[in-house]
């Protein structure tokens, strides 16, 4: 069974040990293709055309992002073997350890067969997910998971981009709900630990509840982020909590948080067209 490993690189820190991780791999019957510097949906297309039109070649496609360091030598091993026991399965999301969250998210390494298609007509910020049967898809959180570190040592800028990635997601019609809570998560984990970078995702995910960012702004294609990232440039971990915690208060943060949630679901989602348009 011949593999077809994606990886999408925008900057991100993890990238060299990324790479590693898959040359480490004890099945070696793979292709690799590095997808650099675009604007997500457009990457994440190209990678899926490109699996499609060498479907002949390739039976599953592993996607392997540049913040996503491999747990096992044996994992590609593992997911041969996984297909080949169970012909029906189609798609397979494998949990990761995640440094922001600082726990085990479910969605992680997705890893499709050549039977999955997409939708690539959909302007979505959900672009991993393909038309699928919910009876051929499967999420693993014990066998094989984890399967790999998410973003085990980033950047500011990344975790900043993180957070406004992750923001947008939890406004949508769809989907809101987990990455509102994830993003709660990250702030109990600043909290706790006081590491900048988890202060700069929950900053990036308060900008845009507050309405500065909004769909058009999370590529790191658009200088946009950038620019609004250097005005707090240098800024440490009580500084960054400070700012956070005005930014709530203004934009709704004295209301319970899921009723504060379904505000700013309407009112920065729907009202202001950040909704996928499906």
């Amino acid at each position: 069974m011949k593999l077809l490993v994606g990886t999408l690189y925008s900057g991100e820190n993890e990238y060299e040990e990324c790479l590693k991780s898959i040359r480490a791999q004890r099945y070696t019957n793979y292709d690799h293709i590095l997808i650099e510097n675009l604007p997500e949906l457009e990457a994440h297309y190209q990678l899926y055309k490109t699996f499609l039109d060498h479907a002949q070649e390739y039976e599953l496609l592993v996607k392997v992002d540049a913040d996503t360091v491999l747990c096992s030598d044996e994992l590609f091993s593992r997911l041969v073997e996984t297909f080949a026991q169970d012909p029906f399965l189609e798609v397979l999301n494998i949990g990761v350890l995640d440094f922001f969250t600082d726990c085990m998210i479910p969605a992680g390494i997705q890893i499709y067969r050549n039977t999955a298609h997409w939708n690539f007509e959909n302007d979505t910020v959900f672009p991993d997910i393909p038309i699928m049967d919910h009876e051929r898809y499967r999420y693993d959180t014990t066998e094989l998971a984890p399967a790999a570190w998410h973003s085990p040592n980033p950047s500011i800028p990344q975790a900043f981009h993180y957070g406004v990635h992750r923001g947008l997601k939890s406004i949508q019609k769809k989907h809101s709900t987990t990455h509102w809570a994830n993003m709660q998560k990250v702030w109990r984990h600043f909290l706790k630990t006081q590491d900048v970078r988890l202060g700069f995702a929950v900053l990036g995910a308060e900008l845009v509840y507050a309405g500065t960012f909004n769909r058009e702004d999370q590529d790191y294609t658009n200088p946009r982020m950038g620019e609004v990232l250097r005005t707090y440039e240098g800024m440490n971990a009580k500084q960054v909590k400070r700012e956070i915690r005005r930014l709530r208060f203004l934009h709704w943060g004295f209301l319970p948080d899921d009723l504060r949630r379904k505000v700013i679901r309407y009112k920065r989602g729907k009202l202001d067209k950040n909704w996928d348009q499906l």
